[in-house]
């Protein structure tokens, strides 16, 4: 695999960077480099696989990638992985990860979108990372609930246990400026946004997220829970989410913040909404989702902001992961309406 410089692995605060999530059939060797040095990520991630994986357990790892957690369930005791991944190429890296740590009988790669898997026979764990960093913006929820009906045993488990979806409105006029001047940074040059705008058929560029560390000091409102994830088969795909934010200090609405905390075991929580980068405590590969608001709105203390946050399909499914989020809203004051926004990743009636 390629390595990236220190340089090109560097990032500030308040960057915007390529929404990898929108993309997810052009993932590279370079991405999946950038996930293996996400430290969070990575800790979190062994941690529960050794914590919930037993000798002779079998597992069905989805989107395994470069095999990085397929080989620490194999260390944990596993007696067979099978390693499902759409992209052949990565496949071929964690055929080859494998074969170097000795477990070569024990990896059962797959070349295949899983909806297209028939596994041989039951697994004890489903074992993925197919998050996003709004929690479900990689279309985990069918494909996990797919995996329950046709992989699990009645007694299986999931890793992760539980994902939630946090929204909280921001105020950063340093990431609007760069959104509307277009200063989009991406790990290669073959992730262009303007590529991917025409390939989404987006013409304003705020009508898409973008992955950026959001600094906490930039919050105007206490964070809100707007989606809970259990993986017991009941997960909704599409939903229309309404939240209320009080707001806490005068200031530009530019934007709502999204993350997602997971937990991966019973002793395990990822939680990305850091934003301390110094001190690795943010996440290289997921980072936080910004969605931009294309006119601020100035707010004062006790303004009241309601948030409706949805998730659809269109009629025409391009492609298996095109899902679009939708991100409106109005700012009260004395149940006065002081602003309001609409913004979206595909163009609907409302």
């Amino acid at each position: 695999m390629r390595y990236q410089t220190p340089e090109q692995m560097k990032y500030e605060g308040e960057e915007i960077w390529f929404p990898l999530s929108e993309d997810i059939l052009s993932w590279d060797e370079d991405f999946h480099t950038l996930m293996l040095n996400d430290e969070i990520r990575m800790a979190a991630y062994e941690a529960a696989i050794k914590e919930i994986v037993k000798p002779n357990a079998v597992v069905a790892e989805i989107g395994t990638g470069t095999g990085i957690l397929a080989q620490w369930a194999l260390e944990a005791g596993a007696r067979k992985v099978f390693g499902i991944d759409i992209n052949n190429k990565i496949l071929e890296f964690a055929k080859d990860r494998i074969k170097r740590a000795g477990f070569v009988d024990k990896f059962i790669p797959i070349n295949k979108i899983s909806y297209e898997v028939e596994l041989p026979e039951k697994v004890d764990i489903v074992l993925s990372e197919i998050l996003g960093n709004l929690g479900d913006n990689e279309d985990m929820t069918p494909i996990l609930n797919d995996a329950r009906k046709r992989f699990l045993t009645n007694d299986g488990i999931f890793i992760p246990k539980q994902v939630q979806t946090y929204l909280v409105p921001v105020s950063s006029p340093k990431i609007h400026e760069q959104i509307k001047t277009k200063e989009c940074r991406s790990i290669t040059t073959s992730y262009n946004l303007q590529e991917l705008l025409n390939k989404l058929g987006i013409k304003n560029k705020f009508d898409i997220y973008y992955d950026a560390i959001v600094p906490l000091s930039s919050y105007l409102a206490e964070p809100s829970l707007a989606k809970s994830f259990s993986f017991d088969g009941t997960d909704e795909a599409t939903y229309r989410i309404e939240t209320t934010h009080k707001i806490n200090k005068t200031g530009l609405l530019t934007g709502i913040k999204g993350y997602f905390i997971a937990n991966l075991s019973n002793d395990v929580t990822l939680d990305i909404s850091g934003d301390d980068i110094a001190g690795r405590k943010t996440s290289d590969c997921w980072k936080h989702c910004y969605m931009p608001i294309e006119n601020p709105i100035s707010v004062e203390q006790n303004d009241v902001l309601q948030i409706i946050f949805s998730r659809s399909y269109p009629k025409e499914k391009s492609s298996p992961f095109r899902q679009f989020y939708r991100w409106q809203g109005k700012v009260l004051r004395d149940s006065k309406i002081v602003g309001e926004f609409n913004h979206g990743t595909y163009k609907v009636s409302v």
